[in-house]
């Protein structure tokens, strides 16, 4: 469960994983402006700040802070670029790039994410993550694409609706993994 922007919500959610193994807690935050406004009700100035707020309660609790770009594909680059700066510098310790549209291709997917690593330096000192959501049944390829970029965790399911295949994944960074200097240890 993501930590909701609220001034509550760190600490309730960091009293449910307290006790994991490899506790960490996650802020899920709209970076484009549809969903800004017609899901938060809140203008980029406002949403970047409660993104800061909340990164920062949690990083009080917890070392280990994710921060979701959630339709991070349709945002404004510079405004993503600076939330992204933001989260960072807040305390996020991995930032996970959403694309809630589902609508680019391998390549396309690849330089939104070359971009972003060359817009946000930062990004090179934490982890790298990518959700890709599968309308247009691109959304193994286009993980697959930016892992060829540098990100580091893919977010995937093993029963897939709208999102990525673990199966497919493991099979595709198990088979040709070399390409890209990694390799799968998942057992399909």
């Amino acid at each position: 469960v993501p930590v909701q922007l609220t001034a509550e919500s760190p600490a309730q959610v960091w009293a449910a994983v307290q006790q994991a193994k490899a506790p960490r807690l996650q802020v899920c935050g709209a970076v484009s402006a549809v969903q800004m406004e017609y899901l938060y009700h809140k203008k980029p100035d406002a949403m970047q700040a409660a993104i800061v707020d909340t990164i920062t309660a949690c990083k009080a609790l917890c070392a280990d802070v994710e921060f979701l770009a959630d339709d991070a594909t349709r945002a404004d680059p510079e405004f993503l670029a600076g939330t992204l700066q933001a989260a960072i510098a807040a305390g996020a310790t991995t930032v996970t790039l959403c694309d809630t549209a589902g609508s680019m291709l391998p390549a396309e997917f690849a330089r939104f994410v070359q971009a972003l690593y060359a817009a946000v330096p930062e990004m090179k000192n934490v982890s790298v993550g990518v959700s890709c959501c599968n309308a247009l049944s691109m959304a193994d390829a286009c993980a697959i694409a930016s892992v060829g970029e540098g990100v580091g965790e893919l977010k995937a399911a093993a029963y897939p609706i709208d999102t990525a295949s673990i199966g497919n994944l493991a099979k595709v960074l198990s088979t040709r993994g070399d390409t890209f200097g990694v390799n799968s240890a998942v057992q399909m």
